[in-house]
């Protein structure tokens, strides 16, 4: 740690003086974070994929009923299988209420901020369902497997989290929860993301 506070010390900037931050996140989305740091608040840009921790498997039932039913096969025995996950790609962009913390307890911490916000996330997703169907009066199964189906999300989420600010080198760390809500296509579902990752700021 002394190494890399000598390499980057001539770099380093007080707290109060970040202007962007550019750094990796782990979670939902794994990917590339920036963050612009405005006079008190900030704008945050996350880009990567998502790999549906938080979906569930009831989410992914819900959607095949759906797709079947517009598919229109009138077959009259199916059965939803599984599916197959394509990891999909999730882009967040969010304004972000900053403070800092100041103290945690009775302890003073130089470099602690909260945050609070709100934004809107666009997904894509590309993955395959695997299901069984019988055809009028006959009594075997039919299987199909990896029938692709493509899948575009638009909503809403809002986030609160921490980050840290490492003193005499540019560097901060983070961690944040958000709710995210579909608005398009399927209205007010709702599911939790998280993530943490680590900044370099300009």
């Amino acid at each position: 740690m002394l190494g890399l506070a000598l390499v980057l010390a001539p770099f380093a900037q007080s707290f109060g003086q970040k202007n962007l931050g550019i750094g990796i996140r782990a979670g939902d989305p794994t990917g590339i974070t920036i963050k612009k740091y405005l006079s008190k608040n900030a704008v945050e840009f996350n880009i990567g994929r998502s790999y549906g921790f938080y979906n569930g498997n009831g989410y992914y039932t819900n959607n095949f009923n759906h797709w079947y039913s517009n598919k229109k096969y009138s077959y009259p025995e199916y059965q939803y299988l599984g599916y197959r996950n394509g990891y999909p790609i999730t882009l967040q962009a969010r304004y972000l209420w900053q403070k800092g913390l100041g103290k945690v307890g009775k302890e003073s911490i130089s470099g602690l901020d909260w945050y609070l916000g709100a934004g809107v996330q666009f997904r894509y997703r590309n993955y395959a369902y695997n299901y069984r169907y019988k055809v009028n009066g006959d009594p075997n199964w039919y299987y199909v497997n990896e029938e692709r189906v493509n899948d575009l999300d638009l909503g809403l989420d809002g986030v609160i989290g921490l980050e840290y600010t490492i003193k005499d080198i540019p560097l901060s760390v983070f961690a944040d929860v958000n709710l995210f809500m579909e608005v398009v296509d399927n209205p007010f579902w709702f599911y939790f993301q998280g993530g943490a990752g680590i900044r370099y700021n300009f």
